[in-house]
């Protein structure tokens, strides 16, 4: 698989990592990925990639695109919810992404909380690489 800024693994088909570039998104698309999800919203910060080439992009190369924008640090768990749904509806296997991806992670960890245990969903942050104290206390309180 390509070398991703910050990727973790959270599932079998998902994958959350950092901004992505239109090479990381057509060597992701000849690497077998089938669906993107983007959660950041544009212009986020100075030099980032508008979000209507990232998707042009994708689907010119026969990739879903999924744009959920959700602001760092105020995700919620009705934007958490939605991804769930989202996921779920998306061709396998996914990558999502943010500036880091641990906006991604979050979502992830907020959709998973009606069918694991806060702990549960800790565990496979942490073995993922994820390091976020603060959330994890939201999981598990």
């Amino acid at each position: 698989m390509i070398d991703l800024p910050y990727k973790r693994q959270l599932e079998d088909d998902l994958i959350t990592c950092g901004q992505l570039n239109a090479e990381q998104i057509k060597a992701l698309a000849e690497a077998g990925i089938k669906t993107l999800i983007f959660n950041r919203p544009d212009a986020e910060e100075l030099g980032q990639p508008a979000t209507a080439e990232l998707q042009k992009q994708a689907e010119a190369l026969n990739m879903q695109w999924i744009f959920q924008p959700v602001i760092s640090g105020q995700v919620t768990d009705e934007e958490g919810v939605e991804f769930g749904q989202l996921y779920a509806a998306a061709a396998k296997p996914v990558v999502a992404f943010c500036r880091t991806g641990a906006r991604c992670g979050c979502l992830w960890a907020l959709s998973q909380k009606q069918h694991k245990t806060g702990e549960a969903i800790v565990n496979t942050m942490k073995q993922a690489g994820f390091d976020m104290p603060d959330f994890f206390k939201r999981l598990t309180d």
